[in-house]
């Protein structure tokens, strides 16, 4: 894929509204998270408008997200199942999350033996 700003607009527009969705998440609620208005989440997401970095930041904080998630389509040789692990993770809550720590801890310390 070649980048230009259309490509980038349209990777970052599909990309942002199937992680709200995924999240179960409303524009309304990402919007105020981000500190944006809904119309501007409805431009993005509809590729008639770019976003700067901030808001960039501001979203990927608000949809438990990394730019890398976001722009993944740009980086498709690089994006492997860590991403993915990565952005499951992310939705789990901190109980969760120790336990999936845990079970690393466990398959690191087995793979030394």
């Amino acid at each position: 894929m070649q980048i230009n700003d259309e490509n980038v607009k349209l990777t970052l527009s599909q990309n942002i509204k199937m992680s709200r969705l995924a999240l179960g998440y409303t524009q309304e609620q990402v919007a105020e998270e981000s500190d944006i208005s809904v119309n501007f989440l409805k431009d993005v997401e509809n590729t008639r408008s770019g976003i700067s970095l901030t808001t960039l930041i501001n979203l990927c904080k608000s949809l438990k997200s990394t730019p890398n998630q976001l722009l993944k389509d740009f980086f498709k040789d690089s994006v492997d199942k860590s991403d993915n692990i990565l952005q499951q993770i992310n939705l789990l809550d901190e109980y969760e999350k120790n336990a999936v720590l845990s079970l690393i801890d466990y398959f690191n310390q087995n793979k030394k033996q």
